[in-house]
């Protein structure tokens, strides 16, 4: 057994921007959606805005002043297609619904001009400009007026406990100067009010269609903390018969705050999508000042890592979005987890083999680590959003009991994984996948750790700040998870700082285990202990009957991190698995992680044995061998191919130090062996 004492200085740091915020420590500029809606309800053409109820509430469209008989209309439907900022309009390309201005329907009015340019009304932003009294009788439809000025209100909108809030939209208009004219108006709680006139948008190779355009602007003072806002959008033209469209479309309206990151909150600590099918887990960890509690109540979890309504103009369809999302329930137990906690929610529906046992409310034992199916009851589903196949937000839903993997299962090729503060404000995530998976480029935060196709692949956390993607590491399944343990000893380290030393009778690094010649080698890591009397490495075939293979005494109390080394000096081939029991001297016990190991016959082994002189003696059964060395980040050190022969001697560059890891490949066999210099 070898002791070491734990490096202070980087730990130190991450605990003070543990205790302050992440934002004290890293500058983030960007902004996050608060309240959004995207007028989507499937109406083709001739749906009114009066008629639309969004995910936040109903719409509703007054007369600001005296309408014309024929007046123009507010209508939500496709015919003017919310396409991407910069573009041009087009009709239900994408069924990509808008709220826009356009004639009245045929049968309700005849508007002078409706039955020769659009006869059945709504033609998306294309409005009926009117015909003069003067020149009624060159009229083809009728003499009606066309003189509008109708103002779509969004529902009441809490902002309680927001400041420094910004509108944003994308609009397309034209019109005819302040004649016909788009007006954009906010309601204080108390009496509406121009807020601004945008200018009118660019046609170009357009024409009439119009072209899509971003805005942005922000809302007055008296919207910070107020309860009552709204915002308005009002169209007014008059009957003169002199115009141009388009008219007015909107869509993808936002309001967005600052977004400030901090750490009082679950982050994602690892994410797999499993060796095969879909044995998929995700791990988190809660963040926080040390020896502090967070209340994760209605915390969310999910795939999609804020592409969806992260930002303007972030739509990302069909990139890894399941329909809707789980979260923690509301009860007593998740109201105060301790920092440091590592919460694993696995798909119950297809098995991962290294899961550890049940542990849903850290009884069994109390370690500060969770481990529960998706569909437990201490989690809720909700069916509904974000939905798959157009953008979403995370709004008001009919949460039901138990959770459901489908609604947060993780796509092979490219997808993400991330938390949510309860009111649906992005906390944390990171995303995985190639450009051609239509992938984003990692949330908020732009944290995407992979470009490679993630299929038997693991994303996993290791040290110091968790916002940061060079802090992560994308591998394969073998040997790389961990579920429901820490990643390896620096994640462990880093998880050390925000637990309560008191609150577990050990803090284990790592549990791992390697084919070395005819033994398996066993090794493990302690960052503390207390009241350890002893452990015991126990064996199955079968994840159902175990039996022991040795014991080894623990020690005792200690705040240094410790380093175990053993053997399984009569181990049997094919799979076997092992696992790692510690006693307390009171005789209460705890189980670790499940690891498991593929051995073949002892004069076939691949093995690898760390020398005195630091260096490597590899043995194989194949002609060459390829090897690289790696260290802790999964980063290159060196590579090579072993000679003819049966046994090589692998010399560790001058320059590495720390822990480092060699992988050896000898035909479709691998081995790793841990180097610490």
């Amino acid at each position: 057994m070898r002791t070491v004492h734990r490096q202070q200085g980087t730990f130190q740091r991450t605990l003070l921007c543990l205790v302050l915020g992440m934002s004290a420590c890293l500058s983030v500029i960007s902004q996050q959606v608060i309240w959004a809606d995207e007028f989507e309800n499937g109406c083709n053409s001739g749906c009114y805005a009066t008629a639309y109820s969004g995910v936040n509430g109903a719409w509703s469209v007054v007369n600001v002043s005296a309408a014309g008989a024929c007046a123009n209309q507010w209508f939500v439907s496709c015919r003017e297609n919310g396409n991407a900022a910069n573009t041009c309009g087009t009709d239900c390309t994408t069924n990509n619904e808008s709220l826009h201005i356009a004639n009245e329907l045929s049968g309700v009015c005849g508007s002078p001009f409706g039955c020769i340019f659009c006869p059945a009304g709504d033609c998306g932003a294309a409005y009926d400009a009117g015909c003069p009294p003067a020149l009624c009788f060159a009229c083809f439809c009728s003499c009606l007026s066309t003189e509008t000025n109708k103002r779509a209100q969004s529902p009441v909108i809490d902002l309680t406990g927001r400041t420094n809030i910004t509108l944003t939209f994308k609009y397309m208009e034209y019109g005819d100067g302040t004649n016909d004219d788009f007006l954009l108006e906010y309601f204080n709680g108390a009496a509406w009010a121009a807020l601004s006139n945008p200018p009118k948008t660019p046609t170009g190779a357009c024409g009439g269609q119009g072209q899509w355009t971003q805005y942005s602007i922000a809302l007055p003072a008296s919207a910070n903390n107020n309860p009552g806002v709204r915002v308005g959008f009002r169209w007014q033209n008059n009957n003169d018969a002199a115009g141009n469209d388009p008219s007015v479309a909107i869509d993808d309206v936002q309001l967005t705050i600052p977004y400030a990151p901090d750490c009082v909150g679950p982050f994602v600590n690892e994410v797999s999508n499993g060796p095969s099918g879909e044995k998929e887990y995700i791990e988190v960890m809660v963040c926080g000042p040390t020896c502090s509690t967070v209340d994760l109540r209605n915390w969310i979890i999910d795939d999609n890592n804020g592409v969806t309504w992260n930002g303007f103009s972030t739509v990302m369809v069909s990139g890894g979005v399941s329909t809707g999302h789980i979260r923690f329930a509301n009860v007593a137990q998740w109201s105060a987890v301790p920092t440091g906690s590592l919460i694993l929610v696995y798909n119950n529906a297809d098995l991962n083999a290294l899961l550890p046992p049940n542990d849903p409310n850290d009884s069994a034992p109390v370690d500060s680590i969770y481990v529960l199916p998706a569909n437990s009851a201490l989690l809720q589903r909700c069916n509904t959003s974000p939905s798959a196949t157009v953008t979403g937000g995370y709004f008001p839903c009919s949460y039901l009991a138990g959770g459901a993997w489908t609604n947060i299962g993780f796509r092979n090729e490219g997808d993400a994984a991330q938390t949510r503060y309860p009111d649906g404000r992005f906390f944390h995530g990171v995303s995985y996948g190639p450009n051609g998976q239509n992938m984003n480029p990692g949330g908020i935060e732009n944290m995407r750790i992979s470009t490679v196709n993630h299929l038997g692949r693991v994303i996993f956390f290791n040290t110091n700040d968790p916002r940061i993607a060079a802090n992560y590491t994308s591998a394969v399944v073998a040997g790389n998870e961990t579920p429901g343990a820490v990643n390896n000893a620096a994640n462990g380290l880093f998880r050390a700082t925000l637990l309560c030393p008191s609150t577990l009778p050990i803090e284990l690094l790592d549990f791992e285990v390697h084919n070395d010649g005819t033994a398996v080698l066993l090794e493990w890591s302690t960052a503390t202990e207390r009241n350890n009397d002893f452990f015991t490495v126990e064996r199955s075939p079968d994840l159902g009957s175990w039996t022991t293979v040795l014991t080894t005494p623990g020690a005792g109390t200690s705040a240094m991190v410790h380093h175990y080394r053993a053997h399984d000096a009569d181990p049997v081939t094919g799979t076997m698995y092992y696992r790692l029991r510690q006693t307390d001297l009171d005789g209460t016990s705890a189980l670790s992680k499940v690891v498991s190991i593929e051995r073949r016959s002892a004069s076939n082994a691949l093995h690898a044995t760390l020398l005195e002189n630091g260096s490597v003696r590899v043995e194989y059964p194949c002609s060459r061998a390829f090897w690289q060395l790696n260290d802790m980040m999964g980063r290159k050190l060196a590579d090579g191919i072993t000679g003819d022969g049966s046994t090589a001697e692998l010399r560790i560059p001058d320059g590495a130090s720390g822990v480092l890891v060699l992988n050896v490949l000898c035909g479709a066999e691998a081995v790793s062996v841990r180097i610490v210099k």
